[in-house]
């Protein structure tokens, strides 16, 4: 049999050969410029997940990049609000929480990442992010080996941090914001030059802001500073040192609740929205996470170049969370419906004390080449990441029963935590080979083969697993002259999850297999884009949650499907308007038979419209308004209403904005804006959806 090595070394040959006949996505098109507001159109960083170049929307996959200036015209207060107007996504499915993100995308957990290099993904150690010191936000949806190695099935989130552009040298903006809930905050940002020909430069970011949450007596404040220095030893050499540092602390939120009386009523009614079944009086979070940096890049000339980027990131996390059980149970542990527990249910505490600190390193070395007929990218690259794990970390600690109706009863109660010391460690060393070709100016091919090796230790107990994994994509995308552009798309995941599971084990890898096909089109009669998307995926050893909320490897694959169609577009000269839509089908394929997933709506929508002023007194003020869908989900297999149908929910967002000269500007958001009551998700709880929220804020730019 021949050996691991050899079939690898044959695998990338294979590649080599491959790629000396298939060309880079990269296109002069100025209409692919044009795609709409969400495209990454003057950033270029070797941060970029974007590895291959070029504009997101010309390639066969589903990406995009969303500015910084959508994320502040759409008041996104928290990431994971980002994707509230773009297909694929379900936003918030556990509600909006105070420090945490939650997003879904094609019906599984994403990846995150800051400037190309993986973030920390274990529980509480999963850093927080400032949407202030965010320069863009790509997106790609699905699975995506080739970018990083380890990927969650849903695709990546790669927020790429403002550095200092030479543009900008001499521009900056202050900015004040207050809201409902408490909210207020501060901002700054500023680019300056250090040198007389703006060779080196720097730019200086920070912001600081405080905000209840939505449930009794919890609340975030954060404080974030993110220095970056840039220099350019030529027109071919250049670095950017990037470093941050962000501290949360606050009362954090505990929205998990029964599903007796909040998607079925009790005979008292239901669970007030702001209710905390948690115990904000003895409840805590800290947490600290710096990082520090650099992108560096190099053009031999020739078409070829040299890029490697570097983070560090060290976060510190100190977390009591008290927390309601899904149900009380009878003596044979079935779940009991409120009104037959006395309105009463057990709870329990989570605690984490403890530090992660993370490596990574990414080298890649490109060759562009082009003549009349051919335009080819070849690229190759070594990624390594190490990463250790130091904490004490208990899922149940033991907390008295609370009365639904009167939790403030039960704050201040006596708490027993014991929790054990947890020491991780986990690499990954990663070799990637991936070609891209334009033939003729019609028709586009890429291969990729990545090869990983991957191994996690439990050092208390002396656990160990390790998975060697190589992954493939591929896809085809024709290019024709009117702007209509179909393609076909196979790619793959591969992960393996750092940390513990529910049942106190490594987790085993999780691969993910994916089919795609869509068509993009950009119209040369308008400035705007138009998508349609159909996907065809399959987990193996997806994370799922247990009955405890603890979270396991599924025994079981998990089947996905869907369609998303976007679109985008500058109407006219003072109207614009985006659409979203998506069907999204998830089941577990089970011996038992096909289990539809919990939280997962199978439609939604989304449709957002502003309109502009340009003249008369009116002149400097834009006016919007939003609607968001969210269809029928269902709940968990087994929990106390097993398989039972989650309603529907439509809210309305509101957005105003007035430009006074070159300088000031004023803008409100107004989310939620009639405060509907709903349910976001349910699995064996229950989560409420964000409630209304009015955040206004004034900028002065120079």
């Amino acid at each position: 049999m021949k050996s691991k090595q050899h079939i690898f070394a044959h695998s990338l040959l294979a590649a080599a050969v491959l790629g000396a006949y298939t060309h880079s996505f990269a296109d002069d098109d100025t209409g692919a410029q044009n795609a709409g507001t969400a495209e990454l159109e003057t950033v270029t960083v070797v941060g970029s997940i974007n590895k291959l170049s070029g504009v997101p929307f010309r390639q066969a996959k589903s990406a995009v990049a969303v500015s910084a200036e959508t994320l502040s015209e759409e008041g996104v207060e928290k990431m994971d609000e980002v994707g509230r107007y773009q297909a694929g996504f379900t936003n918030q499915p556990f509600g909006s929480d105070t420090n945490t993100n939650w997003f879904r995308i094609r019906g599984t957990e994403a990846s995150q990442s800051f400037d190309g290099a993986p973030a920390a993904a274990y529980g509480f150690f999963t850093p927080h992010i400032d949407p202030f010191g965010v320069e863009s936000v790509e997106i790609t949806k699905g699975a995506d080996a080739l970018t990083y190695g380890a990927a969650n099935a849903g695709g990546l989130v790669n927020y790429i941090s403002k550095r200092p552009h030479k543009n900008r040298v001499g521009k900056g903006v202050v900015e004040i914001h207050v809201g409902d809930n408490k909210q207020r905050g501060l901002a700054a940002d500023y680019t300056g030059a250090l040198n007389a020909d703006q060779s080196l430069r720097y730019r200086l970011v920070g912001s600081y802001k405080r905000a209840d949450g939505e449930w009794s007596r919890t609340y975030n404040e954060s404080y974030y500073f993110a220095p970056s220095l840039a220099y350019d030893f030529s027109d071919r050499t250049r670095i950017n040192l990037l470093a941050s540092v962000q501290k949360d602390n606050g009362t954090p939120s505990s929205n998990f609740l029964p599903q007796s009386g909040t998607l079925v009523a009790t005979p008292l009614g239901t669970i007030a929205r702001s209710s905390n079944l948690g115990d904000p009086s003895q409840d805590d979070e800290k947490n600290i996470a710096r990082s520090i940096g650099y992108e560096f890049s190099h053009d031999f000339g020739k078409g070829i170049s040299f890029s490697q980027n570097y983070r560090y990131q060290n976060i510190s996390n100190y977390h009591r969370g008290t927390y309601a059980y899904p149900a009380a149970s009878d003596a044979n542990w079935n779940p009991l419906p409120l009104n037959e527990s006395g309105y009463e249910v057990p709870r329990g505490v989570v605690f984490n004390d403890g530090k992660v600190r993370s490596h990574s390193i990414d080298n890649r070395l490109r060759w562009q080449f082009k003549n009349d007929s051919i335009d080819n990218t070849l690229l190759g690259g070594v990624d390594y990441r190490h990463e250790k794990i130091d904490a004490f970390y208990n899922l149940r600690g033991s907390a008295s029963n609370v009365n639904v109706f009167n939790p403030a009863a039960s704050y201040g109660a006596a708490q027993t935590i014991n929790a054990p010391e947890t020491g991780i460690k986990s690499k990954q060393l990663g070799f990637y080979l991936q070609n891209s070709m334009k033939l003729f100016n019609r028709v586009g091919i890429t291969a990729g083969i990545r090869h990983d090796r991957a191994r996690s230790e439990e050092v208390e107990n002396g656990q160990s697993v390790k998975a060697n994994h190589t992954s493939y994509s591929g896809s085809l995308m024709y290019y024709a002259p009117f702007g209509l552009n179909p393609y076909i798309a196979y790619s793959e995941s591969f992960r393996l999850p750092t940390g513990l599971s529910g049942n106190q084990t490594l987790y085993d890898p999780n691969t993910t297999e994916q089919y795609e096909a869509g068509l993009k089109y950009i119209p040369s009669w308008l400035d705007g884009s138009a998508s349609v998307a159909v996907f065809k995926a399959r987990d193996k050893g997806a994370l799922v949650s247990n009955a405890t909320g603890a979270t396991v490897s599924s025994a079981d694959p998990i089947k996905r499907k869907g369609v998303e169609i976007q679109a985008q577009a500058n109407i006219t000269d003072n109207i614009s308007g985006q659409f979203a839509y998506t069907y999204l089908s998830s089941i577990t394929d089970s011996s038992g038979g096909e289990i539809r997933n919990p939280l997962i709506p199978k439609h939604s929508a989304s449709l957002r419209g502003i309109y502009s002023f340009d003249s008369g007194v009116l002149n400097g003020l834009s006016l919007g308004a939003g609607v968001r869908y969210a269809g029928n989900s269902h709940t968990s297999n087994g929990s106390l209403y097993s398989g039972y149908r989650v309603p529907s929910s439509t809210v309305f967002d509101l957005f105003a904005r007035y430009k006074a000269g070159k300088n000031w500007e004023a803008q409100i958001n107004a989310d939620n804006i009639t405060n509907r009551r709903y349910i976001s998700g349910c699995d064996y709880y229950c989560y409420y959806g964000q409630g209304r929220s009015i955040v206004g804020k004034v900028s002065y730019k120079f």
